[in-house]
């Protein structure tokens, strides 16, 4: 049985935008709720993709905010990392529902210090990455979305949802082990014993000489989440 007091996290839940595709998460929510946790960790892709502006504003999301917010208000610490597919989450109704957004959180459990980090910029000299990134997500972009007609933008939710919901997000067939563990050692400078990845899709648990590399299971597939313990360190995969 799991106690209270626990630490969860979970990445990539890819919920669709559609009405209705949000009901496993908040089931799931209702479940945790039960378990009193400490916190709850998103790190990243909540969405299948997520434009934090009210033009986008479907069913699928006020729904799954509103969840948030009453898990919130009842005491739960959630912190929200932007993940690859999260778009203005600062200053947004996505930030007010939640404790704080950010690109990477620090969980100190025990003797261990926990970095929590989505992982899509891993590769520091992939450059076209990069730029897509820095061209989508800056203050410009976000200045452009006030032009775009509402109705055009929700045919555009609409439209990718579509395409979106055929594709089973699949990653690379290898997973970049060697960046891994170069960024393990980096942050092992910074005091960090483990650092927790989403995005890869792919459940992994990998002790280097420097730090434990934990990549998430994609909670779309398994509905699984990481859950540690606050006084001890000790972490384990859980279906809620």
């Amino acid at each position: 049985m799991i106690s209270t007091g626990q630490i969860f996290i979970i990445g990539d839940s890819h919920i669709g935008l559609a009405d209705g595709n949000e009901q496993p998460i908040i089931a799931w929510i209702d479940r945790l709720a039960a378990m009193q946790p400490r916190a709850l960790y998103l790190n990243g892709d909540l969405f299948h993709y997520f434009i934090a502006d009210a033009k986008f504003y479907t069913p699928s999301v006020e729904k799954v905010f509103a969840r948030l917010q009453q898990l919130r208000d009842d005491g739960v610490e959630i912190h929200y990392v932007e993940g690859n597919r999260d778009f203005f989450l600062r200053g947004s109704f996505a930030e007010r529902a939640v404790t704080s957004v950010g690109l990477e959180y620090a969980i100190k459990a025990g003797e261990r210090s926990f970095l929590i980090v989505h992982g899509d910029m891993l590769n520091d000299r992939d450059y076209p990455y990069r730029f897509w990134r820095f061209a989508s997500k800056n203050a410009l972009s976000k200045f452009a979305l006030k032009f775009v007609p509402k109705r055009t933008a929700r045919k555009f939710v609409d439209d990718v949802e579509k395409r979106l919901s055929k594709s089973n997000f699949k990653h690379k067939s290898r997973l970049p082990l060697e960046l891994m563990e170069e960024y393990g050692r980096r942050r092992s400078d910074d005091g960090y014993t483990h650092v927790v990845f989403g995005h890869f899709h792919e459940k992994l648990v990998l002790p280097t000489a420097t730090t434990t590399i934990t990549i998430l299971p994609p909670w779309y597939e398994t509905g699984e989440a990481m859950i540690i313990d606050p006084t001890t360190g000790d972490f384990d995969f859980v279906v809620v």
